[in-house]
């Protein structure tokens, strides 16, 4: 495909040649799991047996060394070419390695043996793809900024409290990353996650995934109720409010991989409406519909909408990579803020230019675009879920990146909340 992104390092090479020749594969199989409403299973396996999933692991322990945001999610955009649900699924897993990679890398430059010796313990398990990852973040009804899931200190560890909603690839999940917060001396809360492994007592994967796209993907619901965690599978962050710079970026590299599942979507989508037009005929007219002006004017707009996106997921991309290359510790929090406005500006582009680009694709299709049995009609929902993916939803991205353009603090509003809560008896 023409003028499609190119993965800046050498493993990155790789990691996306992986992904090539496996999306080839998974489109074979795209619309039974979408049918059929089951997970992408068969999938992973290969990719356990390929090294993809690994691929954001150091070298020594199995993995690719794949350290660069921008390569991930070239890669995540091939694998959507062929089943957007694995992709997504995919990416979930693979950021989860690349954050542990990152403290572990972290904790052994800096001499912190607690940090390097603790994550030390999955990476050859990650490297060797024996495990999936899934990641329990988000919550119905509540800010991205402050979970509603908790974590009670009791003897040897913490109890879970919480119900998560779209928690990708808990289907088959060997562990859960829960996303929750923790009651701290002062009477307040801090940031945290917990490990939870697959089977813990208390922890309830209900198998309710059922939504209009990414149907592969076993997104489900997990509810946790009086569920034991031993202290040393629990982490806490920064207090609640406080807005530090610590696991931003690995939030960021997670889940701005996810901005480019999407742009392969509306990669697939053009490519299957142009070999369409290129071959088909409709009486009484003689010609193809690629020689009609109508047909050419929808197929420009589509690659002016794909130019767009790729340049922005592109740009943006590397400028996560340019903080990356720079430790947690000197980043402030006008950094953060600069790069979360940019993450913010480039999945809008993105979001837009995919759901146009397969708007236009389903146009030039005709009436047979709109049939269940079409590719199109899985690609088209499947990129609506582009938006809901967090951080942030589409009003609060406005909010955010309005707030950062005018030059006001775009966290202000919540600080004073939290600050008023609490100061509150």
């Amino acid at each position: 495909m023409k003028f499609e992104l190119q993965a800046c390092t050498a493993p990155g090479q790789r990691m996306v040649e992986l992904a090539e020749e496996h999306a080839a594969d998974f489109a074979t199989r795209a619309a039974e799991h979408d049918r059929e409403n089951t997970f992408v299973a068969e999938n992973f396996d290969l990719m356990k047996e390929s090294g993809l999933l690994a691929a954001a692991a150091p070298e020594q322990f199995g993995g690719l060394g794949v350290e660069s945001a921008h390569d991930i999610t070239v890669a995540i955009s091939r694998l959507a070419r062929g089943c957007g649900s694995t992709a997504i699924a995919a990416n979930m897993h693979i950021g989860s390695v690349w954050v542990v990679t990152r403290n572990w890398l972290q904790g052994v430059a800096t001499g912190d043996t607690a940090a390097s010796e603790g994550l030390g313990q999955f990476l050859p398990v990650l490297g060797r793809s024996q495990a999936v990852v899934s990641g329990a973040g988000t919550e119905s009804g509540s800010a991205f900024v402050f979970p509603q899931t908790t974590a009670t200190p009791v003897d040897g560890g913490y109890v879970i409290n919480g119900h998560k909603i779209f928690a990708t690839n808990s289907d088959i999940a060997d562990s859960v990353t829960v996303f929750l917060k923790i009651p701290d001396a002062e009477g307040w809360w801090r940031s945290g996650i917990a490990i939870m492994l697959r089977g813990a007592k208390g922890m309830d994967v209900r198998g309710n995934w059922d939504a209009m796209g990414m149907r592969g993907s076993g997104s489900h619901d997990v509810v946790f109720t009086d569920c034991f965690v031993p202290a040393a599978m629990v982490f806490p962050g920064a207090p609640i409010g406080e807005f530090g710079t610590d696991g931003w970026l690995g939030i960021a590299v997670t889940n701005y991989a996810l901005v480019g599942a999407f742009l392969g979507i509306a990669e697939a989508a053009r490519q299957y409406i142009v070999d369409q037009v290129k071959t088909r005929r409709k009486p009484p007219f003689d010609h193809v519909l690629a020689e009609r002006p109508a047909t050419q004017f929808q197929v420009a707009e589509i690659d002016v909408s794909l130019t767009a996106a790729r340049a922005a997921l592109s740009r943006t991309g590397q400028m996560i990579d340019e903080h990356i290359a720079r430790p947690d510790s000197e980043l402030t929090r006008d950094d953060i803020r600069d790069l979360m406005h940019q993450w913010q500006c480039t999945k809008l582009i993105v979001n837009r230019a995919a759901a146009d680009v397969v708007d236009r694709a389903l146009a030039l299709s005709g009436g047979a675009g709109y049939l269940s049995s079409s590719v199109l009609s899985r690609l088209y929902r499947d990129v609506r879920a582009g938006p809901f993916m967090q951080p942030l939803s589409p009003n609060e991205a406005f909010e955010y990146i309005g707030r950062v353009g005018l030059g006001l603090e775009p966290d202000a509003e919540i600080r004073s909340l939290l600050t008023h809560l609490k100061g509150a008896p």
